[in-house]
C-alpha cells in the first residue's frame, strides 16, 4: 500500500497552518476560550444541518447555541456504528463502502479522492470506524508540527517516528505524511519492526528525537542500556499508551532526557500534549473540548482520576463528534498553567476505565482497583523488563520478560509484591502466577498496541 506523499507545497501549507496554532500560544486564556465557543457553534450549527442523526438528537436550540455542551447527549462509540450513515455530513459516505475500502489494498489512499479512513481495532469490544476531509487531516498533521517545534524540533532535525504498521491506524499516516515532508531519509520503520532491525536502522540513522510507543521507547531505552543500540536523541516522545514510571525511568537512564508524552487518539488525533520541563500536557482547547467524567457522565475536579472522557473534536465536520466517550482514566492538573499559557492541562492517562477489575473486598463486597495500583509495585522492580497482568475467573496471570541478571526469586517477588498491593486496596487477593517468557506479544489489532492490563471479567460496577 502506498500512502499519498506531501509535496513541498503541501509541506509549506502544513508549517503555515501549524504556525496559526502555535500563535494561540500567546493568547489569554479568554481569547482560546471565545475561539473555542465559536469553533463549537459553528460545528453544532454543521451538525444540525448537515446530519441527520444530530438534527434529530439536538434540535434547533443546540444549533442556535441555547444548550451548553454539558446538557447535550453523550455519543457512545456503539450508538456512532449503528448511527454511521447518519452522523457523517456527506450522504456519499456510507459505513458499508468505507469497510470495504479498509478491506482493500488501496487503504491509504484517499476514499473518493478526498477522505481518509481509519478504524480502530475493537480491543474494547468494538470496532470503530472515523473518517476526516484531507482539509481535517492537514489540520492534525499541521498539529504534529506545532508539537514538535515546542519540543525545538526544526525540519532539519533527524527524527524517527514509529507508529502502527497499518495505514488502518492514524499514526501509520501521520508519519508517512511527515517522512514524506522531510529530506533526510527517515527510516520507515514500525512498532512492530524487529528489534534488531530497528537497531541497526537507528544506528545508521543517528536520531535527534524519536517518538513512539512508550513500550518501545523503552524497549529501546533497554537495547542502548545493553550496548547494542549506540544513538544520542535529545527528545523522545511517546503516545499511544501509558508511558508508566517504570517505563520513564528506563528512558531517563538510557539516554539523559524525561520523554515528554502526548495524548493520541483515532477520533482526534492529538488533544494533548506535554512540553519539556513541564509536568502533565496542556489540552489543545484550540481543537478540541475535554470533559473529564465520572460514570454517571458528571464532572470530576482537577486531581480526581475520571471514569471516562467525552470529546468534541472542533476540527472535523466530516463525521461530527460531539462529546464522544472515550473509556479513558484521565486526571485534570490542578492550578493555573504553570507556563503561564491558556491552556487547561490534564496530570495523567492512566489506562482504559475498562481496564478496572473489581475483586472480593476484605470487608465483604466488591472493591475496584484501578490499574494504577497494578502498575505501581513494577516501579521498584528493575530485573522486570516488561509486564503483562491478564485477569479471568481463575485470578491474575501475569507474565513478565526479565533482565539476563535477574535473581531467581524474581517471578516470586513479583507475585508477593502484587499481593500486597491488592491487600492496600482492601482487596482479597486471588490466586496470582507469574511467569517468565522470552517476549510478549503485542496485541493482533492493527494499532499493534502493547496492552499492561487485561481482563476477561468485566466489572460488575457498570
Amino acid at each position: 500500500m502506498t500512502v499519498a506523499t506531501t509535496t513541498s507545497g503541501q509541506a509549506e501549507r502544513l508549517r503555515a497552518l501549524a504556525g496559526e496554532q502555535l500563535a494561540r500560544d500567546r493568547w489569554s486564556r479568554d481569547q482560546l476560550l471565545a475561539w473555542q465557543g465559536g469553533r463549537l457553534r459553528a460545528l453544532l450549527r454543521h451538525a444540525t444541518a448537515a446530519s441527520p442523526y444530530y438534527r434529530e438528537v439536538l434540535g434547533p436550540d443546540a444549533a442556535a447555541g441555547a444548550v451548553p455542551l454539558s446538557a447535550l447527549p453523550t455519543l457512545p462509540k456503539a450508538t456512532l456504528m449503528d448511527n454511521f450513515d447518519r452522523i457523517v455530513t456527506d450522504p456519499r459516505l456510507r459505513r458499508a463502502d468505507l469497510d470495504a475500502h479498509l478491506a482493500g489494498p488501496d487503504a491509504a489512499r484517499l476514499f473518493l479522492g478526498r477522505y481518509r479512513a481509519f478504524a480502530t481495532s475493537g480491543t474494547t469490544g468494538l470496532r470503530g470506524l472515523f473518517v476526516y476531509s484531507a482539509e481535517e487531516f492537514a489540520s492534525w498533521a499541521a498539529t504534529c508540527l506545532r508539537g514538535m517545534a515546542v519540543w525545538g524540533l526544526t525540519p532539519a532535525t533527524r527524527m524517527a517516528g514509529l507508529g502502527s504498521p497499518s495505514p488502518l491506524h492514524i499514526s501509520n499516516q501521520l508519519y508517512a505524511v511527515l517522512r514524506a515532508g522531510r529530506p533526510d531519509g527517515m527510516p520507515p520503520l514500525t512498532v512492530t519492526t524487529p528489534p534488531p532491525e530497528m537497531v541497526a536502522a537507528l544506528n545508521a540513522y543517528q536520531p535527534q528525537a524519536i517518538t513512539a510507543y512508550p513500550s518501545v521507547a523503552a524497549q529501546l531505552a533497554e537495547e542502548q542500556l545493553d550496548g547494542r543500540l549506540r544513538i544520542a536523541p535529545t527528545v523522545v516522545g511517546t503516545s499511544s499508551e501509558v508511558l508508566t514510571a517504570e517505563m520513564r525511568r528506563r528512558i531517563r537512564d538510557a539516554w539523559g532526557v524525561e520523554p515528554i508524552d502526548f495524548y493520541g487518539t483515532t477520533e482526534a488525533a492529538v488533544p494533548a500534549a506535554s512540553r519539556q520541563g513541564q509536568a502533565g500536557m496542556d489540552i489543545l482547547e484550540d481543537l478540541v473540548v475535554l470533559e473529564v467524567v465520572d460514570r454517571h457522565d458528571q464532572p470530576v475536579p482537577p486531581g480526581t482520576p475520571g471514569h471516562k472522557v467525552l470529546l468534541t473534536n472542533l476540527v472535523n465536520h466530516t463525521q461530527p463528534l460531539i462529546r464522544y466517550e472515550l473509556t479513558d482514566s484521565v486526571t485534570l492538573a490542578e492550578g493555573p498553567n504553570p507556563l503561564g499559557l491558556p491552556y487547561a492541562r490534564i496530570a495523567a492517562v492512566d489506562g482504559r476505565s475498562d481496564d478496572i477489575i473489581t475483586f472480593p473486598a476484605a470487608g465483604g463486597g466488591e472493591v475496584a482497583v484501578h490499574p494504577l495500583r497494578l502498575r505501581a509495585p513494577f516501579t521498584a522492580l528493575a530485573e522486570v523488563r516488561q509486564y503483562q497482568i491478564r485477569h479471568d475467573h481463575a485470578g491474575l496471570h501475569v507474565r513478565v520478560v526479565l533482565q539476563e541478571s535477574a535473581p531467581a526469586d524474581t517471578p516470586a517477588r513479583v507475585r508477593a509484591t502484587l499481593v500486597e498491593e491488592l491487600r492496600a486496596a482492601g482487596a482479597l487477593p486471588p490466586p496470582v502466577e507469574v511467569v517468565p517468557v522470552p517476549e510478549i506479544q503485542r496485541d493482533a489489532g492493527h494499532a499493534a498496541k502493547f496492552k499492561l492490563i487485561q481482563t476477561t471479567r468485566p466489572s460488575s460496577r457498570g
